[in-house]
């Protein structure tokens, strides 16, 4: 899903990863040329796979025949010790361009071997990497495809590569099943085990090799078939315990317990990685460091003992990632001792086909777990976002200060001074780029202006600004503070289009028909702009809902014709900006109406915001606000946006950056909706349009919010990409939004993609004019007379087209960059939220008279050893599960005279029954408020309320025995119990409160 949140791209910064992994010096042997002929032979027929995997083992059988006599005769001769190839390290502000670099073996890591014998007896744990020659052969062939390796956090033997790129004819033709697995078609390249992910991790652009139905079996069994064996056996288990205890439950009705969970999914095709073409750059990663050995090295007890110098094992956060060597004298003394509570940074260095583990080097110190401000320190360590000032080569880049438009650059573009425009963003923004105008034509038509800061201007193609902006790709905005894409001169100063001062622009405007908001014209052009004032959210509403402008709000004009100077506005402009307001919201209404109508699709997901005191603890949390001003900004970005997409697109077909939205996994969908049949809520999955009109039926908040954050599920992300990549221009549409064209245009100062798309409309401008007519509904033929007067097509600037537009294969490089600082960003973002909320709920338990924090939840779905619900108010979505509920903590929310312990649960395949022993001398009935989140109320009705931990149940009462019925979207009070190492919240469930759905 594509979130277009106009108020999130406002007001703060990002970094990215800090230093990148580039070298890999090139070691193969001659196995390679038997391993592309091994992959032609498997791919040619599928009858004889068989016979290839014979001769393969006979072929292995030889080489290693082969190798033990070079050994001996080495050995016998003069042993010398082999020289490790150290990896090749680049100015952390260079990138390199290619869109796929040739395959580069890894790197051997910095290991010193005590003997050559040692290290002769290693095995070789990895194939090599092919070379460039063969993997030129093999993409042109179709023997091998290219995409992005993603590995299973919760499970490393599972990995996926989403194909990144359509196929090419020889590719279908060799593995015709690859037409189901399209790029963007949300099938993945399933990769199974260690040994066939070869040494990549997640966020590479990997080379895969189609394994045939015989090797994929062989690679299922190797690491996957005992884990699924393992789990159908529990889940049998599982069963015939339920099924027991369903016998002693008198008022269960109908069936036994049944098993709601699904067995496990083998995938359909399965692929090994032959090379890594451009390595995921953000190598620097966050985590502990222990003393002891990891367990994967008990298989491998010659490589340790062939290592020189002892070593530390380092344990990423992220446990997608391998555990990694560092030596032991390059680690500071604190750190020697292996405290799982202290962390630190590493760089992954090489990682040789001999090593059961890549090597890594000592970075950072981070210190003990716990204060905010080290805990934010390690999420972006984690997420790899740069946090660090930038480097001198970079500021050299920018302009001398004070720094005013030279006049040449005002002649060649378009004067727009004197025009009303203005800006809407939130109170604390700080980075304004973007600001909107509308004025009334002569014909009874308004004119609609959005006018995005030209950051382009001063970032110039292959500059150390650039190259930095490139890296960072993204602003990461925590809850405290922002990691900036460019430095504070560009992103608050020069490129900010703040009120009161000449500001260069990319502008978009629109002839449109006050009555149906439909576009009769569109005309591009770079501009001169002086932006009058600086609303916020909150000031546009006022206006909406009828009242005026504050008169302490700043506004500015500049007289035409005058000095050009800004002086205090008029009272005919403050009435022009509130005549705008009201205009750009009967707009919006009308555009926002007709963009669902015609098929968008809108899944709102909670973002929370918070208020902070001067030491920067959390004093208060809340769902951010979405407003009618909010929507406003929000429909014209997106009619900016896919404006320009269209006439880049048009333009330059081959080289264009645009953003695409796949649709959701069908599997995936069919089950949530055939879930939600069941229990009486009917969504059609057919297309988006349909899936929104079904969402419209449910009037329940919290239940539509809950069903969209299920929805939400089977959602692809949208991806940047470069149109020729996909071969089909049906690939390109966006499926959230139901538009075929769609890019990045209107946030330049915060992500690197809009940057992109701005050079290529600054040549497209330049090449074509301002005015393109295509068969687009958005550039149509008619040319409004009332737009401003510019010259002939060509004569716009003079540029160098092809530093403005890189090739494609550039431009495919650049948005694989930007989808994973993207994703990475988002990964910080959320985990800053969560962090705080944390701090903020154990701020409140000191505070409150209940030691936690009640809300309000939704069960979303019934599983075999528990029940999953989602929290509006917060945003979360959480397991509670059955057997910490019935263990000796009496893991719920329970009364000072009343204990509850769960002796029994049964499930059938829409509700969970649960029984109760409850010793208490009379009911306690709790108040429906409760299910809010005002503490005052919560003290009034729950103020007996506590958390029993290890409480003797007093077995001399007698017991009442309390039967309740849970089915999915019911609505429970549950009890948020926040932990701060590491930062999480557990929910238990409060007692007895259910309201049936």
């Amino acid at each position: 899903m594509d979130p277009v949140d106009h108020s999130q791209s406002q007001g703060q910064n990002q970094c990215q990863a800090q230093n990148q992994r580039q070298g890999h010096s090139q070691t193969h042997d001659q196995s390679h040329s038997a391993a592309i002929a091994d992959a032609s032979a498997s791919s040619s027929s599928a009858s004889a796979s068989a016979d290839a995997a014979a001769a393969d083992k006979k072929a292995k059988r030889a080489r290693n025949r082969a190798r033990a006599r070079t050994r001996k005769r080495e050995a016998a001769n003069a042993p010398q010790t082999q020289t490790q190839t150290q990896p090749q390290t680049k100015n952390h502000s260079q990138i390199s361009t290619p869109s796929f670099r040739p395959a580069m073996a890894a790197t051997a890591p910095p290991f010193t071997p005590r003997s050559a014998k040692a290290t002769n007896q290693l095995p070789r744990l990895f194939q090599p990497y092919y070379d460039a020659a063969l993997l030129a052969k093999g993409f042109s062939t179709g023997l091998l495809v290219r995409g992005i390796l993603r590995v299973n956090p919760k499970n490393r033997t599972d990995a996926y590569v989403s194909l990144d790129e359509t196929p090419n004819a020889a590719a279908l033709y060799v593995r015709p099943e690859l037409a189901n697995y399209d790029v963007g078609s949300g099938n993945d390249i399933y990769i199974c085990g260690d040994a066939d992910r070869n040494r990549a991790i997640s966020g590479d652009a990997v080379a895969i090799r189609i394994l045939d139905k015989g090797q994929a079996f062989a690679s299922y069994k190797r690491h996957r078939l005992a884990d699924d064996r393992r789990i159908d056996k529990m889940r049998a288990q599982r069963r015939s315990r339920l099924d027991q205890m369903a016998k002693f439950i008198s008022t269960t009705p109908g069936a036994p317990a049944a098993n709601t969970d699904a067995g496990p999914h083998v995938p359909e095709i399965f692929g090994t990685i032959v090379a890594v073409l451009t390595p995921n750059e953000g190598r620097c990663f966050a985590g502990t460091l222990s003393s002891q050995p990891p367990a994967v090295l008990k298989k491998h007890p010659l490589f340790e003992k062939s290592l020189d110098a002892p070593m530390l094992w380092f344990r990423p956060i992220n446990n997608a990632l391998p555990q990694m060597a560092v030596p032991v004298a390059v680690v500071p003394q604190a750190l020697r001792a292996g405290s799982k509570r202290h962390y630190c940074t590493v760089r992954m260095g090489g990682w040789s086909a001999y090593a059961p583990l890549p090597s890594a080097t000592f970075v950072k110190d981070l210190g003990e777990r716990g204060p905010l401000a080290i805990e934010t320190m390690l999420i972006l360590e984690d997420n790899s976002v740069c946090s660090d000032p930038f480097e001198p080569a970079v500021l050299r880049c920018l302009p001398q200060t004070p720094w005013r438009i030279p006049a040449p650059e005002i002649s060649r573009r378009t004067d727009l001074r004197s025009a009303c425009i203005f800006t809407i963003d939130p109170p604390t923004a700080r980075d304004l780029d973007d600001a909107v105008s509308c004025d009334l034509l002569p014909n009874g038509n308004v004119c609609i202006g959005v006018h995005i800061a030209d950051v382009s201007y001063f970032v110039r193609p292959k500059t150390a600004l650039d190259l930095q902006a490139r890296q960072r790709a993204t602003t990461t905005y925590m809850v405290e503070k922002a990691m900036p894409m460019l430095p504070a001169m560009l992103c608050e100063d020069l490129c900010s289009l703040n009120p009161g001062v000449d500001r260069l622009a990319f502008s978009v405007m629109w002839e449109m028909d006050p009555c149906d908001a439909t576009v009769l014209s569109t005309w591009f052009g770079r501009t001169v702009i002086n932006s009058a004032c600086k609303l916020a959210y909150d000031d546009a509403q006022s206006v909406i809902d009828g009242a005026h402008l504050s008169e302490n709000i700043p506004q500015y004009q500049v007289i035409e014709g005058g000095s050009g100077l800004p002086v205090p506005a008029s009272t005919s402009r403050r009435a022009q900006i509130e005549a705008s307001i009201r205009w750009f919201y009967r707009l919006s209404v009308i555009m926002r109406r007709r963009r669902f109508d015609n098929g968008a699709l809108s899944l709102s997901s909670v973002r929370l915001s918070f208020d902070l005191d001067d030491a920067g603890s959390p004093t208060s949390c809340q769902p951010y606000a979405i407003k009618d001003s909010n929507r406003l900004i929000e429909e014209f970005m997106l009619l900016a946006n896919m404006s320009v997409a269209a006439r880049i697109e048009a333009t330059f077909p081959d080289a264009a950056l645009l953003r695409r939205h796949s649709r959701p996994l069908a599997r995936r969908l069919d089950e949530t909706c055939e879930q939600l049949r069941l229990i009486g809520i009917d969504i059609n999955p057919a297309s988006s349009r349909d899936i929104q009109a079904s969402l419209d039926l449910i009037t329940d908040p919290d239940i539509r919010s809950t069903v969209e954050c299920m929805l939400t599920g089977p959602m692809q992300r949208a991806v940047y990409f470069s149109t020729h990549t996909i071969k089909d221009r049906s690939g390109y549409a966006h499926y959230a939004l139901d538009v075929p064209l769609y890019t990045h245009f209107t946030s330049p100062i915060r992500r690197y993609a809009d940057i992109i798309v701005h050079r290529t409309l600054e040549a497209s401008l330049a090449v074509f004019g301002n005015h393109v007519a295509t068969d687009h509904p958005l550039l149509p033929a008619y040319h409004s007379p009332y737009f401003p007067q510019t010259p002939a097509a060509g004569s716009l600037t003079t540029v160098n087209t092809e530093l403005l537009v890189p090739a494609p294969e550039v431009v495919a490089d650049i948005a694989h960059r930007c989808n994973l600082r993207k994703d990475a960003a988002k990964k910080a973002q959320d985990a800053s939220a969560h962090l705080y909320l944390v701090h903020y709920l154990m701020r409140r338990a000191t505070y409150s008279a209940i030691p936690t924090t009640l809300t309000s939840a939704v069960v979303t779905k019934i599983k075999q050893d528990g029940f999953v619900v989602t929290l509006p108010m917060y945003g979360i979505e959480t397991i509670v599960y059955m057997d910490r509920m019935a263990d000796k903590e009496n893991q719920v929310v329970s009364t000072d005279t009343r204990d509850w312990k769960l002796r029994v649960w049964s499930i059938d395949p829409a509700e969970l029954t649960l029984v109760w022993d409850v010793f208490a001398q009379k009911p306690v009935a709790v108040s429906a408020a409760a299910c809010n989140d005002d503490s005052d109320v919560l003290v009034s009705s729950m103020n007996r309320l506590a958390i029993g931990t290890n409480k003797k149940v007093n077995r001399r009462s007698a017991p009442t025995k309390l039967t309740q019925v849970l089915r999915i979207f019911d609505k429970v009070t549950v009890a948020m119990l926040p932990k701060a190492i590491p930062p999480d919240v557990s929910v238990k469930l409060a007692m007895p409160t259910i309201v049936q759905h």
